[in-house]
């Protein structure tokens, strides 16, 4: 009995702490022709797999991916990829960037935690900068 009272004594307050901690989510954006805003803190993952789409970012993501077309990107994320092709994303902050899409234009300001973002363009046509 006394193991069981024990038990008990731990994993109850562990669940009530997981159950009161914000719930964190990843967005994948499929719709076309939409404008979105992201918040970061809350949707640290982001896919943008719709076509023309505007999407601006709140905060540091962990990751963000474009795969879609024609979109246009805005905010950081420590790792960015951009397979998708005629993207405009203008980066704040992003440690590393890759480009293997092509006709992407991919403007990354500075660094968030390296001394300068490490880009990788293997795509076509790219202005990465």
């Amino acid at each position: 009995m006394k193991s069981l009272i024990a038990v008990v004594v731990v994993i109850v307050p562990a669940i009530l702490a997981a159950a009161s901690a914000p719930a964190r989510a990843n967005v994948s954006l499929v719709d076309n022709n939409k404008t979105v805003d992201i918040d970061c803190a809350k949707d640290p993952e982001v896919s943008v797999l719709g076509n023309n789409l505007i999407v601006s970012l709140t905060g540091v993501c962990t990751k963000l991916i474009v795969a879609g077309n024609n979109a246009k990107v805005t905010g950081s994320a420590t790792l960015v990829l951009v397979p998708g092709n005629n993207n405009t994303v203008t980066i704040d902050a992003a440690d590393n960037v890759s480009v293997p899409g092509n006709d992407n234009t991919v403007t990354v300001k500075k660094a968030i935690k390296l001394k300068a973002p490490k880009v990788s363009n293997p795509g076509n046509h790219n202005k990465v900068n």
